[in-house]
């Protein structure tokens, strides 16, 4: 009879062991995955703005080549600089916001510029 009671409960114990282990492997794995996810969406999101600057550089000398005044050229950069300032914005929000609340503490920026910061460190961190 006790060694009935014992295998019983050696049993309970190795499932409720491998329960937690496997909990704590996924949970690990969760991690790994989330922050890599992180890291790579913020590194996508500068290299599209990026693009958004060469672009934006690009159409004002579409402007002068096509003869311009500069004064609307001026006008027209400050109209540029000032979206894409709302892009940063609207990038870095949207992005915190869809992050899911368990893993907010993953994300080390909360603007535009802290989030450069990031990717500088973590571009430091892989070389």
């Amino acid at each position: 009879m006790e060694f009935t009671y014992l295998t019983l409960s050696s049993f309970l114990f190795g499932i409720a062991f491998h329960m937690m282990w496997n909990w704590l492997v996924n949970t690990g794995y969760t991690i790994i995955m989330m922050k890599r996810a992180i890291d790579d969406c913020v590194i996508f999101m500068a290299k599209n703005l990026q693009n958004v600057y060469e672009i934006k550089y690009l159409k004002e000398e579409a402007m002068r080549i096509a003869g311009r005044d500069e004064k609307y050229i001026e006008w027209q950069t400050k109209v540029d600089v000032r979206e894409i300032n709302s892009l940063k914005a609207t990038c870095i929000r949207n992005f915190v916001n869809s992050v899911p609340p368990k893993y907010n503490r993953l994300i080390k920026f909360h603007d535009w510029e802290t989030a450069m910061d990031y990717i500088d460190k973590t571009v430091k961190e892989v070389r």
